[in-house]
């Protein structure tokens, strides 16, 4: 039997799944406005604050959120140029956690991954640059995401 939103944040992330977005921090939860049908939404998990004793000195990942029983990866975080090198260690952070510690939530993960921006500025990272070339090989969006 195929595995639940919930089924695979509990095995493995333990005490993480909240209903909704119950799970997104306060100043996170308005990057959350292109899910426009909330009744699709499975779950959520703080992987960052979950995993934060386990991997204290690593570039976690932030958030899963559940959408239609799948997995769906998001980092909130400042969008510059500047921090393209530390959302690429952390989405390598989180596929070495997928591959080896969670693989629940492995067998339902969707890709792109995606990386929010933290504030209303614009993004400062130009589509066919250097910077935007390596996201787009570590598939990692960070163009204006498709409403869900």
């Amino acid at each position: 039997m195929k595995n639940s939103f919930k089924t695979a944040v509990d095995k493995d992330l333990p005490n993480a799944y909240k209903e909704g977005l119950g799970a997104i921090k306060g100043n996170d939860k308005g990057k959350f406005d292109f899910i426009e049908n909330s009744r699709n939404i499975s779950g959520s998990a703080d992987i960052d604050a979950a995993m934060k004793k386990q991997f204290p000195h690593e570039n976690r990942w932030d958030y899963v959120i559940g959408y239609n029983e799948k997995a769906y990866f998001f980092e909130v975080h400042p969008m510059t140029e500047g921090e393209v090198s530390k959302i690429i260690a952390e989405k390598n952070w989180l596929e070495n956690f997928l591959n080896n510690y969670a693989k629940n939530l492995n067998a339902i993960k969707m890709l792109p991954y995606f990386w929010l921006q933290t504030d209303k500025r614009r993004n400062t990272i130009a589509p066919k640059s250097i910077k935007a070339t390596q996201l787009v090989k570590n598939n990692i969006e960070w163009h204006q995401i498709k409403k869900f």
